[in-house]
């Protein structure tokens, strides 16, 4: 086998197909890159694009989202974490750098708490440790009739505002776009799993003085939906965490700003024991 490759692949894992694609040198330190909601493994093309050439990058669909299949659409956030555990199974990883962005943290918060010898590293971008509120909870279940009445494009219309800083939002730049048209190409019933998987997760914020391995908490500068201030607090929590924030960046801080989030994103990776 070439010690390179890049392998989209659509599998059967976990009782359901998951969409996945597999780049850079077999032998290099995996990173598992895991998508916002209800975005899909693309919005990751900048960060693939930088990690690429020396580590062995993988970015998948959540179930439900992008490529993967719903199944049943009752998803709840210890499916997501089974997922991402028979995942690593299947690319016969026994441990990876996790790299988790909104919904992507929550997973990678959850797989880390559940499977810690499982992780090598841990960046949490745009994202916290406690679950829902009661009025997020009622928040995230109105948008699920929302959507099973009306369909995506009026949600996608309300939520991708919210998404990102106000001048990358005035500016009309590509990323708006290209978030857009990842939302809209989704299915209801995907999103709607997404919504009730965030809705049953639990509180990982316990958990966090536990965390041993090098740890790196990114937010967006203008993100409005997990502010600076939660993940500033978020990383306080984490022995051996870093804080940074990219600047000009909203929620998607990977898209707004990826020079500046591939730096950091370098950074924490060098800082991981080979």
């Amino acid at each position: 086998m070439s010690p390179w490759y890049d392998r989209p692949v659509q599998a059967r894992i976990n009782g359901t197909r998951l969409f996945y694609r597999d780049e850079g040198p077999r032998k290099g330190l995996p990173v598992i890159l895991i998508h916002a909601f209800p975005l899909c493994h693309a919005m990751w093309a900048p960060q693939v694009a930088a990690l690429r050439g020396g580590f062995r990058v993988v970015s998948y669909d959540i179930r439900g989202l992008g490529r993967s299949a719903a199944g049943d659409g009752q998803s709840t956030m210890e499916l997501l974490v089974d997922d991402l555990a028979a995942l690593l199974d299947r690319l016969e990883l026994p441990a990876a750098v996790l790299c988790g962005l909104s919904l992507g943290g929550y997973i990678a918060l959850r797989f880390s708490q559940r499977e810690p010898a499982r992780v090598r590293g841990l960046v949490l971008a745009d994202t916290r440790s406690q679950a829902d509120s009661d009025e997020a909870k009622l928040s995230r279940a109105a948008a699920m009739r929302a959507i099973k009445a009306e369909g995506l494009a009026p949600f996608a219309r309300g939520f991708v505002p919210r998404l990102f800083a106000p001048a990358t939002w005035a500016g009309a730049e590509p990323c708006v776009a290209k978030v857009t048209a990842m939302i809209r190409r989704s299915r209801p019933l995907g999103v709607c799993s997404a919504l009730l998987a965030m809705l049953s997760r639990t509180d990982t914020t316990p958990a966090l003085p536990s965390l041993q391995v090098p740890c790196l908490v990114l937010a967006g500068e203008h993100d409005a939906l997990t502010p600076p201030a939660g993940a500033r607090a978020l990383a306080a929590a984490i022995p051996k965490a870093e804080f940074a924030v990219i600047p000009g960046a909203g929620h998607l801080s990977s898209l707004e700003n990826p020079s500046r989030f591939n730096r950091c994103l370098l950074d924490l990776l060098r800082r991981v024991p080979r």
